[in-house]
């Protein structure tokens, strides 16, 4: 003879409660899918709209060798998904500080680029609203800003504007990759 289990209201309450987190965790993934496709050609942008050697084709430079910026190293990263998304919490955290500086220094020097003042305002934005989402999904306390480096030499901004725009896309990118990993292993 079998025996029938009612579910008791816990169970009735927790099954509801894994049913919202999976619920966030998804939208969590669709708003880092959403920033990716707007930030595609960012990096490409901004060398574009510093002049030689950066609009040079092939153009790069060792992210390691800016100070205080948040690169992006995959080894480093813990293996489990959640304590990956508070580093990049940390990260976005510190690239809302740098986008501020970047978008200073630009509109001093590409004063008549308005359409890429705009694409880095719109990457500024896009790291903030990452930071609550996943401040919000982590339930972490937020993280002060680090204090940005100042930087007066032309050369250095363009060098380290080039850096945050690239470490903002590689960020996004392992971001989507731990959200993906959470959507497809949390159980409802």
């Amino acid at each position: 003879m079998e025996v029938l289990r009612a579910d008791t209201p816990s169970d009735i309450l927790s099954r509801q409660e894994e049913k919202k987190a999976k619920e966030v965790q998804r939208q969590a993934l669709n708003l880092v899918k959403l920033l990716q496709a707007k930030s595609e050609g960012l990096v490409t942008e901004y060398l574009k709209n510093q002049g030689a050697p950066f609009s040079n084709p092939g153009f790069t430079y060792p992210l390691t060798q800016i100070e205080g910026l948040p690169v992006l190293d995959v080894q480093a990263l813990p293996t489990s998904p959640w304590k990956s998304l508070v580093h990049s919490l940390l990260a976005y955290t510190s690239l809302t500080s740098w986008f501020a500086a970047i978008i200073r220094w630009q509109k001093s020097l590409n004063s008549t680029a308005p359409d890429f003042i705009n694409t880095l305002e719109a990457s500024y934005q896009s790291a903030n609203v990452l930071s609550a989402s996943l401040l919000s999904l982590l339930q972490e306390p937020i993280p002060a800003p680090p204090s940005i480096p100042e930087i007066k030499e032309v050369f250095t901004q363009k060098i380290t504007g080039y850096g945050v725009c690239q470490c903002f896309c590689d960020w996004l990118l392992q971001t989507r990759r731990d959200m993906e990993v959470l959507v497809a292993e949390t159980p409802v």
